[in-house]
């Protein structure tokens, strides 16, 4: 992969998704955005490997991933997730999936996961997710906020903090 290119303040961006209908709101949802370049996308395995080793042209700012896509390669779904991030340490990566279990959330915001949506989220809520995590914070559909909160008072009650 080469290095950035200079393109103006648009922010390179890669969607790995399966599902061709969510891809195709995800992609009119960025699209959109003058702020946001779609520089590459991938709805399988086969085509998003090619298209993570060999054809960009830049390192992407962001990338999108399905789960579902991810787990057709390896055995967990968030290690290939984390093999992308170790392999472009400067990209931001968010997550979308049609459900989370609640193991594989913490995991990722250990991991240094920023940004998680559902599919079937309105476009402008999709466009919103990768302004904030462009911008250094984290996004998360209400949800997860509800289920991480959740965790966290029942994991204090249990140690008596709180």
């Amino acid at each position: 992969m080469k290095q950035r290119k200079a393109s103006g303040n648009a922010k390179g961006v890669v969607i790995l998704e399966k599902d061709s209908r969510f891809l195709s709101d995800m992609k009119d949802a960025l699209g959109g955005d003058p702020g946001l370049r779609i520089i590459g996308e991938g709805a399988d395995l086969s085509r998003a490997t090619a298209l993570l080793t060999d054809e960009l042209n830049e390192v992407p700012d962001v990338i999108i991933a399905g789960l579902d896509l991810l787990k057709e390669g390896v055995a967990s779904n968030l290690d290939g997730l984390m093999a992308l991030k170790d392999k472009m340490p400067g990209t931001r990566l968010i997550v979308t999936s049609e459900r989370y279990a609640d193991e594989e959330i913490f995991r990722m915001i250990h991991e240094g996961i920023r940004g998680f949506f559902l599919k079937g989220t309105p476009p402008a809520l999709i466009t919103k997710c990768v302004r904030v995590v462009l911008s250094g914070g984290m996004w998360m559909d209400n949800t997860f906020i509800a289920r991480v909160f959740e965790a966290v008072a029942n994991r204090d009650e249990k140690t008596g903090k709180g």
